[in-house]
């Protein structure tokens, strides 16, 4: 397979990744807003950084109870693993926003306006920022900030994309910056993977003890020819044998030689040439083996409570407890007897997340007249904040 057959492969791909991710989006807004009695995945299941969060929670948390492996979880383990397999494939081959990037330094490149002299000043190697920017992310979430960071993220932005209008007044600073990546990638591409991504940066950290790399022949002269088109800017100097961690594998510099034939930079499983149909292929499978497949090993544990919640005094009280953000407060009104409605009175959790935990709990509290219901997958923290909640007000209403 020659370059122009890999790159037209990975091509393939974005465009598939991104319309199945935009899908499953549009159709868990429907699903929330009871269009659809279905969903596909939730939009906390396409969270990449829950990983972390259980991590951070294990670590400084000592109220913290291991929940299982959800969809978050998994999402994370799935992308760190491949990085170590085949380094960044996430970037180059699935990530929407990379597609997004890609299709705009592509429409510039095609428009020519006059930016190609700029794009040539500005195409450097890349610097190491998205490291600081991953190192200060950590820092202000372990100090417990982690939700003031969740108003700045692309990537939550662009998981609300259908909810643009009503989410905007909570989330305008992530959508702003979600707008500038296709803008600025115009004039330096990838900009927002070189530069600023934290989760570019862990990939290519783990990325550094690649099984599959990008290599060099043995009589390669460096000359970076091939690399002349390289989105993320890498270079290679003589006394280097394989290309940057930062690399994504875009397939512009494999077998792209222009000089001779027989030196091109190749795809190597250790020192055997791999072409990029068997690697993409490995690397999906595996990727979806693990984010799917880890949840249905360990699934989440059922919240629940140990209060009864028979014979309960009618009338109206309300709870609250601490959510992921900040306090859930929650009214609950009791008849005969039983509970008969359940209203979020406020609250401070982040969009996209809460969303489907408010539509779906409460119901399924009112319906089994129990709080031994399942936490949604992803949003953990909000699911517990709210049972909390609905629990400080019933223990009002005990007799």
């Amino acid at each position: 397979m020659d370059n122009n057959q890999g790159k037209k492969l990975r091509i393939r791909s974005q465009v598939f990744f991104a319309m199945v991710f935009f899908a499953i989006i549009i159709i868990y807004n429907l699903y929330i807003r009871e269009i659809l009695s279905f969903k596909i995945l939730s939009i906390a299941d396409l969270n990449p950084y829950g990983g972390w969060s259980a991590l951070k929670d294990k670590i400084i948390d000592s109220n913290y109870e291991f929940d299982g492996v959800n969809n978050s979880i998994a999402l994370t383990i799935a992308i760190l693993f491949i990085s170590i397999v085949g380094g960044r494939f996430l970037c180059g081959w699935l990530c929407p926003l990379g597609a997004l990037q890609d299709f705009s330094a592509s429409l510039s490149k095609k428009c020519d306006k006059g930016t190609s002299s700029l794009i040539q000043k500005c195409d450097t190697q890349p610097v190491p920022l998205s490291p600081i920017v991953l190192l200060i992310i950590l820092i202000i979430s372990i100090l417990g900030h982690g939700a003031k960071i969740a108003e700045l993220s692309p990537w939550r932005a662009l998981l609300n994309l259908p909810n643009l209008f009503s989410a905007w007044s909570e989330m305008k600073i992530g959508f702003f910056i979600l707008l500038l990546i296709p803008l600025f990638s115009m004039i330096i591409p990838r900009f927002f993977c070189r530069y600023i991504c934290p989760l570019g940066a862990a990939q290519a950290l783990f990325s550094s003890f690649s099984f599959i790399t990008i290599k060099k022949d043995k009589r390669c002269i460096s000359c970076n020819v091939c690399l002349k088109d390289c989105p993320m800017g890498i270079k290679l100097n003589k006394k280097e044998t394989a290309l940057s961690p930062e690399c994504i594998r875009c397939m512009n510099c494999v077998d792209g030689c222009k000089i001779f034939e027989d030196r091109s930079l190749t795809l190597q499983l250790k020192h055997k040439k791999m072409n990029p149909k068997t690697y993409a292929s490995i690397l999906l499978i595996l990727f979806f083996l693990l984010w799917l497949g880890l949840p249905k090993l360990w699934t989440g544990s059922t919240l629940g409570s140990n209060i009864s919640t028979a014979n309960l005094r009618d009338g109206t009280y309300e709870g609250e407890a601490k959510g992921f953000a900040a306090r859930i407060v929650t009214e609950v009104i009791i008849e005969k007897g039983e509970i008969n409605s359940i209203k979020i009175l406020s609250h401070h959790e982040s969009k996209g997340w809460y969303d489907e935990v408010y539509m779906v709990l409460p119901k399924e509290i009112i319906k089994k007249q129990s709080l031994n219901v399942d936490a949604i997958s992803g949003a953990t923290k909000t699911s517990k904040g709210l049972v909390r909640s609905i629990e400080d007000a019933i223990k009002k209403a005990i007799n």
